[in-house]
């Protein structure tokens, strides 16, 4: 196998010391003339000068580590590819670490530290108090995307608007047997949406109907609308806590020979790629994922400049996007 090439070979092709390579490509000094002759001979030999090593002393590795809790969902699969771009056109380089059965977020983030990472995003998941006093007392750089935890900095859609926007929305179409189809666990987005939708039924004086499922899947969505549809007083409307759940619900009032939205409007929440395919046609709350990239990259570069990180969450309007489902 062969060698790795090593700052030490660079040094001695361009007949230099060693800690001048370094100072090359860090932040040191070094005549035009010295580094004419170590770029030459880095290109010659193929040498890469090694991020992780850069890291033991103090410098910065330009990675950014991406703690991802949930996998099964093809908006956190949107929401990886628009960061990971985002990352590489800032210049840095992303880790990616997710989430599995033997090991939560909160043992995640602590790996992510021994690579010296510039900053840490949280996608999804939440992050222990423990751990957040940890990680403010190594000064390492956290941020959450897409939730509003206290004591970490982000950005986020802001959830309980987009419930209320979806509620009064739904509510003036006509509709007044509205449920919300979610998933069991109660994660800080889950409540959110629920809060904000249960807030404009109460403005109109309507009850809020609910159905739950322990699978957040296109699965959970079609046996939680199942149920529901098996009721005597079945909904008039759906808001579903995302997409999948609602392309799952649209499958079971298809089951049920539901007209929708004539006998049921369906609304979700994310306005992933699938539903404006024609087959669906999915009226959906757009998170607009664009803004909170931009907004998220512009905090990392302000800690990597030398700010102190943020401790708020930027919250991002969402979009009410209307298609055949919920009209």
């Amino acid at each position: 196998m062969k060698s790795r090439v090593t700052a030490q070979h660079v040094a001695d092709k361009a007949g230099v010391s060693r800690s001048a390579v370094s100072r090359c490509f860090g932040d040191g000094l070094v005549s035009d003339d010295t580094r004419k002759r170590i770029e030459a001979a880095a290109e010659a030999l193929g040498y890469r000068p090694n991020a992780i090593a850069r890291s033991l002393t103090g410098r910065s590795t330009g990675l950014v580590a991406l703690l991802l809790a949930e996998m099964e969902n093809p908006h956190v699969d949107l929401v990886l590819k628009k960061l990971l771009l985002a990352i590489a056109e800032a210049d840095k380089r992303a880790l990616v670490i997710p989430e599995t059965p033997r090991q939560d977020v909160t043992e995640s983030t602590m790996h992510a530290l021994d690579y010296q990472v510039d900053a840490i995003i949280v996608v999804g998941g939440t992050v222990s108090d423990r751990v957040v006093g940890q990680l403010r007392a190594l000064d390492t750089p956290v941020f959450q995307f897409g939730r509003q935890l206290d004591g970490l900095g982000g950005v986020a859609c802001d959830s309980h608007l987009g419930g209320l926007l979806g509620g009064q929305f739904l509510i003036r179409s006509g509709r007044r047997r509205i449920a919300y189809l979610t998933k069991a666990s109660q994660t800080d987005s889950n409540q959110r949406r629920r809060a904000g939708l249960a807030a404009a039924l109460d403005a109109a004086g309507l009850p809020l109907l609910e159905e739950h499922s322990d699978e957040n899947s296109f699965e959970g969505g079609y046996n939680a609308a199942t149920r529901l549809f098996a009721r005597l007083e079945r909904p008039d409307a759906l808001f579903c806590f995302n997409d999948m759940f609602a392309l799952g619900a649209l499958q079971a009032a298809a089951a049920f020979r539901l007209r929708v939205p004539e006998d049921v409007a369906i609304l979700g929440f994310d306005d992933i790629p699938m539903a404006a395919w024609p087959a669906f046609g999915l009226s959906s709350l757009r998170p607009n994922l664009d803004s909170q990239v931009a907004r998220l990259m512009a905090m990392i570069a302000e800690v990597c400049d030398g700010a102190p990180p943020r401790r708020t969450v930027d919250l991002v309007v969402p979009e009410l996007v209307i298609r055949r489902t919920a009209c």
